[in-house]
C-alpha cells in the first residue's frame, strides 16, 4: 500500500495561539496528540514513495521549514521523511548556572518527538525534535540526530549521542542531500553569513535570544553546539525487531531522557546544562505524526 495522509486530521489552533502562556500552548498540542492515538497492534508503517522523497531537493518545498511560525504544518504539506514517531510531554531542566542565555538558562516544557528517517530494517536513523514553548512568542525548536548517516543495524534508540551539529560523512548519498539544502537555505532572509550552514549544522542563535517566559534577550550567548547524551538505563536489545514505537511506550513518566549539555565554540568543552525529563508517557497518533510542527532553524551561529 503507498503511503496516504490520514484526511481527519486537520490544524485545531485559536487565533490568539501565539499569545498564550507556554502551559496552556502545551495543554492545547497535548490534547491534540492523545485525542485520537494509533494501536500499538497496528501501528502505520507505509511511507512516502521515492517520488515524494525526491521533493526534498527542491528549495520552494523545503523552504516552509525554515520559515514557518507556528506548531502545525502548513495545509497539504506532510512528513516525507520522519515520517512517523511518538510524541510526549518534557521538561527541559536547566540544573546547573549556565554561562549561555535564553532558553539554555530558562529551561522550559513543551513536546519531544522521536522518530526515525525512514522505516528501513536495513539501516536505523533515529532523531529527536525537541519543542520549547514560549510565553506569548513562537516555539524555539531544536532539531538533533547523532549521524545523517544513520547507525546501521543497531536497532537501539538510546544508544548514541544527539548533537544540532553532525560530523561531516563518508557517505556519498548523505553529502548530496546536505549540499542539496544550500537550495532552501538560501532562499532565507538575510546575508549569507546570517544563514544555517547546512542541514547538518543548525545554529542556536534563535534559542538563546529569548526565555521560556518570554523575555527578549539583549546580548545573547549561544553555544556553538549543544549534547543530548542519551540515560543508559531505558534502552534496548540493539537486535530487537520491534517497533521503536512500541518499545516508547514503555518508558515511565518522570523518566530522565537525556542529560544535556552544550560548547561555546567548536573546540571548548561541554558544560554541564541540565536534564530532559518525560512528564507522561509517548503517544503515537496521526496529529503528532501530520500536523504537530518544529520549525528548524534559520540562523547562523556566530563566536
Amino acid at each position: 500500500m503507498s503511503y496516504v495522509p490520514s484526511s481527519s486530521t486537520m490544524s485545531t489552533l485559536p487565533p490568539d495561539y501565539q499569545d498564550l502562556t507556554a502551559d496552556e500552548k502545551q495543554r492545547l498540542l497535548w490534547k491534540n496528540v492523545v485525542s485520537n492515538p494509533y494501536s500499538l497492534s497496528n501501528l502505520p508503517t507505509n511511507q512516502p514513495s521515492a517520488l515524494w522523497v525526491t521533493q526534498l531537493l527542491n528549495p520552494i518545498y523545503d523552504r516552509p521549514s525554515f520559515v514557518t511560525e507556528s506548531d502545525e504544518m502548513p495545509e497539504g504539506r506532510v512528513k516525507i521523511i520522519h515520517t512517523y514517531g511518538s510524541v510526549a510531554k518534557v521538561e527541559l531542566r536547566i540544573t546547573q548556572n549556565s554561562s549561555f542565555t535564553g532558553i539554555f538558562r530558562s529551561g522550559g516544557i513543551g513536546l519531544a518527538r522521536l522518530s526515525l528517517a525512514r522505516q528501513n530494517d536495513a539501516n536505523f536513523i533515529p532523531a529527536m525534535a525537541l519543542k520549547v514553548l514560549v510565553d506569548g512568542r513562537r516555539s524555539q525548536n531544536f532539531h538533533v540526530m547523532n549521524a545523517l548517516q544513520g547507525q546501521g543495524l543497531d536497532r537501539n534508540f538510546f544508544s548514541k549521542d544527539f548533537y544540532n551539529v553532525v560530523d561531516d560523512t563518508n557517505s556519498f548519498a548523505v553529502n548530496a542531500f546536505i549540499k542539496s539544502s544550500s537550495g532552501p537555505i538560501a532562499l532565507l532572509p538575510g546575508s549569507r553569513q546570517d544563514k544555517p550552514e547546512d542541514l547538518g549544522n543548525l545554529g542556536l542563535v534563535e534559542e538563546a535570544a529569548v526565555t521560556s517566559e518570554g523575555a527578549v534577550v539583549e546580548n545573547i550567548l549561544a553555544p556553538y553546539k549543544v549534547t543530548f547524551v542519551p540515560n543508559g538505563s531505558i534502552g534496548w536489545d540493539p537486535h530487537t525487531k520491534e517497533d521503536l514505537r512500541v518499545h516508547l511506550d514503555r518508558i515511565p513518566e518522570g523518566t530522565v531522557l537525556y542529560t544535556v549539555c552544550a560548547r561555546r565554540t567548536r573546540t571548548s568543552h561541554d558544560e554541564l546544562l541540565g536534564e530532559l525529563v518525560l512528564q507522561s508517557k509517548f503517544v503515537a497518533s496521526p496529529y503528532g505524526d501530520e500536523v504537530l510542527f518544529f520549525q528548524h532553524a534559520s540562523k547562523r551561529w556566530h563566536p
